[in-house]
């Protein structure tokens, strides 16, 4: 069993937490990544939107997600 890290945030709004990760995932994928990175980038596009309230207003750009890496 292999897992992943989440990102330790302070949630604010869980609202769209579980569709930005999958879009995310669904795109790091189309990308070529690797199951495994495309989960980690999930994490990290939902690791945001969690931070902030609402949900089309709290999905991050690509410049704030590369920000956690």
């Amino acid at each position: 069993v292999q897992t992943f890290p989440a990102c330790k945030v302070t949630a604010v709004d869980t609202t769209a937490a579980g569709d930005s990760f999958t879009a995310a995932f669904a795109v790091a994928r189309s990308w070529g990544e690797s199951d495994a990175d495309a989960i980690a980038f999930g994490n990290r596009v939902s690791g945001i939107v969690v931070t902030r309230p609402g949900a089309q207003t709290s999905v991050p750009t690509m410049e704030e997600v590369a920000g956690l890496r």
